[in-house]
């Protein structure tokens, strides 16, 4: 007897036919399918109610809170525009001082001047230092230290300013200031970090020498001498000052002649006393 083979596409059709029965689902699939549905519907009513109960409690808080950024926002806004608006009087108002002393008028620039400083930040620490270099021509030395060892102290202002301000104190009051007060003041200015550490330390052999102690005054100025980065024109001073204390007489020699200087160091190089 003669079999006949199955052709691929009867089998094909036979597949598909037992495929789309298995896959028609039953009665229970589908009042399983209802209940799915229904629950899901359900839990999404009840999170909107939650969600609205929520809102309904916190929507005052929560509208305070926005209304609180709005203006915290705000407020910024305008703290941001009276700084840049101070900034730009304080600018205009050095400048003008700057062509008071060009054309003379000393008075005038420290009206200038003081008029910036009653603003305070960066301006009025430049301004200060600026009043206090005129305030030294005119032979008015107190008035000047007086605002160095003010801004020496000023922990508001950026350390340039304070640092240059007490280097200038320790200079110009050398003879009338208490040594061991400008000690205490310049030895944080030694260290090697500080751009200002060279002329500090001159400074601090200087004070030493007055104080009457050669021996810490010799030292000092032979470790500015050994040290290879000193600067040249200090590097120099030292070795006039070392001869003086290393004389017969040990003598201090008379207070160095200074020049008031209100600019500020660069960061890469080592700033020599004013």
């Amino acid at each position: 007897m003669r079999i006949h083979p199955v052709t691929k596409n009867k089998v094909g059709s036979q597949k598909a036919a037992k495929a789309k029965k298995e896959s028609k689902p039953s009665p229970d699939d589908e009042e399983e399918g209802a209940v799915d549905a229904f629950l899901t519907e359900v839990e999404s009513e009840l999170r909107d109610e939650q969600i609205q109960k929520l809102w309904d409690r916190y929507k005052v808080w929560i509208y305070g809170a926005m209304a609180g950024l709005v203006v915290a926002v705000a407020a910024f806004q305008y703290w941001q525009g009276q700084v840049e608006e101070r900034l730009t009087q304080q600018a205009d108002s050095f400048a003008r001082a700057t062509e008071q002393l060009v054309d003379g008028n000393p008075d005038a620039a420290l009206a200038e001047l003081t008029a910036v400083v009653e603003q305070g930040g960066p301006y009025g620490a430049l301004a200060d230092l600026q009043r206090a270099g005129i305030l030294l021509e005119q032979d008015k030395l107190q008035d000047a230290i007086s605002i160095y060892r003010t801004l020496s102290t000023d922990s508001s202002i950026d350390f340039v300013f304070s640092d240059l301000a007490t280097l200038l104190w320790g200079i110009h009051g050398l003879d009338s200031e208490d040594p061991a007060v400008l000690e205490d003041a310049i030895g944080s200015l030694t260290d090697p970090s500080n751009a200002y550490s060279y002329s500090a330390l001159e400074l601090m052999a200087l004070l030493s020498a007055r104080r009457g102690d050669l021996d810490e005054a010799r030292t000092i100025l032979e470790q500015l001498l050994e040290d290879t980065n000193t600067p040249a024109a200090i590097k120099a001073r030292a070795g006039e000052l070392a001869a003086v204390y290393n004389s017969p007489l040990g003598a201090a020699p008379p207070r160095p002649v200074v020049e008031p200087d209100t600019t500020m160091p660069d960061s890469d190089n080592q700033a020599e006393a004013p």
